[in-house]
């Protein structure tokens, strides 16, 4: 339980410090005043004031920000008013959070490449387990058999196999093994899975330890970031849709996988962490209020325009949605608590 902590408080530090420290390099890079670095939310458990900048740390390791002087209705006016500076400077700014969620799930990703994990061959039909008691089993295939066709049907990768097990109507399938040097046919007859909701007889691929030198590391953890933000955006378009269902996790939920993850290995908690920073970067950047994708809207529209919008309702539109953001995170939370204790 303890462990579980130290990492749950580790990944929320290695998601949110990042985000904010990206708006407050930019904004020193931009010349900008920063009045306050928090990290944390509730009670402040600590404080000190570097020149201009107050640094602190609140108790609730689960959000922060960075104020910016002119940021807010009352400091307009300022002589360093962050709405003074030009508009490629404020929306770089604002942008930064999400950058740099990005860059540490890219290097996230790298460390991964680089350190080595094992995952399924499905560019070979070699079996690596077979379920105990499944149809696979009852024909006596073996792990390190190689499937060479189905039905007369050749196969040549993993996702060959699934296709014909899964669209082939007979009865029985016919299929051509080769096991040390030696080639053979077996008649197996499939069973249907109700969860998965398809045709099965029990096998997995073959599992391979993959490691790259860091170069290749590096390309493979940008690679793999940005295919995750495709998913997500799909995932997204289905709900939107009605063709995926909605799952929301909130802090509970999330500690909850690190636990799980950490049982595993260092491999899958560096994994949940680049991907929920993945999420956190991809998240902010929605045009909803509150978020930094809501400021970025209205300054994009102020582009457009060509003069600002009012600052104190464009900041009553932000507290709203902040407002509602608290609200669909006390839901969240409530709910995975519920299916925390129901589990």
């Amino acid at each position: 339980m303890i462990i579980t902590l130290i990492f749950v408080i580790f990944l929320f530090i290695l998601l949110i410090l990042p985000h904010e420290l990206g708006h407050f390099l930019a904004a020193k890079r931009c010349g900008m005043q920063v009045e306050k670095f928090s990290f944390g939310l509730g009670p402040r458990l600590w404080g000190v004031k570097r020149g201009k900048t107050e640094y602190s740390i609140s108790l609730l390791p689960f959000g922060g920000y960075v104020k910016i002087a002119g940021m807010e209705p009352g400091d307009r006016g300022k002589k360093d008013d962050f709405q003074k500076y030009p508009l490629w400077k404020r929306i770089f700014v604002i942008s930064a959070g999400s950058i740099m969620n990005y860059l540490v799930s890219i290097i996230l990703f790298s460390l991964i490449f680089i350190i080595g994990f094992y995952t399924f061959d499905l560019n070979k039909t070699v079996i690596g387990e077979i379920s105990k008691g499944s149809p696979a089993a009852k024909a006596n295939l073996l792990p390190g058999d190689e499937i060479l066709s189905i039905n007369g049907h050749k196969v040549e990768r993993w996702e060959d196999i699934a296709f014909y097990i899964k669209n082939i109507p007979e009865e029985f399938l016919e299929l051509e093994v080769q096991r040390r040097g030696r080639i053979f046919s077996v008649q197996v007859e499939p069973e249907f899975d109700s969860q998965l909701n398809k045709k099965i007889i029990g096998i997995t691929p073959r599992k391979l330890f993959m490691r790259y030198n860091p170069i290749i590391a590096i390309s493979k953890g940008v690679e793999r970031a940005f295919l995750l933000t495709k998913l997500i955006l799909l995932s997204i378009r289905g709900i939107i849709m009605g063709k995926i269902s909605a799952e929301i996790t909130g802090p509970v939920g999330i500690a909850h996988f690190v636990g799980e993850s950490v049982k595993i290995g260092i491999v899958p908690f560096l994994s949940l962490a680049a991907l929920l920073s993945v999420n956190l970067g991809l998240l902010n950047l929605f045009p909803i209020p509150a978020l930094d994708g809501g400021r970025l809207l209205f300054l994009l529209l102020e582009g457009i325009r060509g003069k600002a919008f009012n600052i104190e309702k464009e900041e009553l539109i932000h507290y709203i949605g902040f407002m509602l953001l608290i609200f669909l995170m006390l839901l969240v939370t409530y709910q995975d608590i519920l299916r925390w204790v129901g589990g």
